[in-house]
């Protein structure tokens, strides 16, 4: 009778212990940058995501993210109304093109971008209780595509 109960007991403590929440999540997970919609102008409003802690520093990355995406790989997450294909088909256009791409992603992209709103990331609303996780915040960023688009061509980058 004791071995049994001593047998029950052990289970259930084995049991408890597996069901307690997850200590740590990975902080590595990167956001990808949705459509939030498009305009009738061509523009696309996108949400893009940035963990740095400096305000100015995070929404700056968050453009060159989002500029970049659309770009060189599309828009595949968030709303279909946005374009999903890349403006850049060519194959490792960024490596081509690599000197040209330095100088633009320097000052040049800001003239095609416009910052609207900050959210906070989903990311940072489920880890609110835990210390030492990386934070994500959402941008809501305006993309001019056709101003963009025209200006790969202007500079040789993509043909007609």
């Amino acid at each position: 009778m004791k071995k049994n109960l001593l047998y029950l007991s052990l289970a259930g403590l084995l049991a408890l212990s597996g069901c307690a929440g997850q200590k740590q999540l990975n902080s590595s997970y990167t956001y990808k940058t949705e459509c939030l919609g498009a305009g009738f102008d061509g523009s696309q409003t996108v949400i893009a995501y940035s963990d740095k802690r400096n305000r100015e520093d995070a929404i700056e990355e968050a453009k060159k993210v989002a500029i970049r995406e659309i770009l060189f790989s599309g828009l595949r997450e968030g709303k279909p109304d946005c374009d999903v294909k890349p403006i850049l088909n060519e194959a490792n256009a960024y490596a081509n093109h690599e000197e040209y791409f330095n100088r633009f992603f320097t000052s040049a992209y800001k003239t095609f971008v416009l910052f609207i709103e900050e959210r906070a990331g989903q990311k940072a609303k489920q880890q609110q209780r835990l210390k030492n996780v990386a934070q994500s915040t959402g941008y809501v960023l305006k993309i001019s595509r056709p101003a963009l688009q025209q200006k790969m061509i202007a500079d040789g980058i993509l043909t007609n």
